[in-house]
């Protein structure tokens, strides 16, 4: 039984990390100082359910401030900042910045599918899981040079977080971590 347990661990770690290996290559990035980022939330979905169904089950909704800023402020104040964190600890001792730059060479593009806000029960809250795709390419163009899947990038699994829009800006600082890491084994 033990032999099976461990086997499904290993097998599942071997799939999570394929699934988010970099597909293309980033070595043109090399030397680059500063990379552009834009966001795309079109179509998104939370937890698998549309936006409109997730803000009439979602009880903070009823608070209009805070519906108002679940689709603006909490994007770009918030989960955006959170993101660039995650990916410039990792790439700023190689001298590169990910930011807004619209004027840069290089753009990464992220897409987010489906933001899955977590649940808050105390000890036995779920974090937060966000997948997508994150492309990369020159900026004017569309045609990515590379991509990175990703699939259920979670929040912290050790942090007791009550709101939804914190606990999706603990998953968007790990999703910036997983970029940042790709990006700092260019060589």
């Amino acid at each position: 039984m033990k032999k099976l347990i461990l086997l499904v661990i290993l097998i599942g770690g071997i799939c999570f990390t394929q699934a988010q290996k970099v597909k293309g290559d980033l070595s043109c990035l090399k030397g680059q100082s500063k990379i552009n980022v834009t966001y795309i939330y079109d179509g998104v979905t939370y937890d698998g359910d549309s936006e409109a169904k997730y803000l009439k089950d979602e009880n903070l909704a009823k608070d209009p401030e805070w519906k108002a800023a679940w689709t603006s402020t909490y994007r770009t104040e918030n989960w955006q900042p959170r993101l660039l964190s995650g990916v410039n600890d990792y790439i700023a001792r190689k001298g590169m910045e990910c930011g807004e730059f619209p004027t840069a060479e290089y753009t990464i593009s992220i897409k987010f599918k489906d933001i899955d806000p977590g649940s808050f029960a105390g000890p036995f809250s779920v974090p937060s899981k966000i997948t997508g795709i994150v492309s990369f390419v020159k900026t004017g163009e569309t045609t990515p040079f590379a991509t990175i899947e990703f699939k259920g990038v979670a929040g912290s699994n050790y942090s007791i977080v009550p709101r939804p829009e914190l606990r999706v800006a603990e998953a968007m600082n790990n999703v910036g971590g997983m970029i940042g890491k790709a990006l700092s084994k260019i060589k």
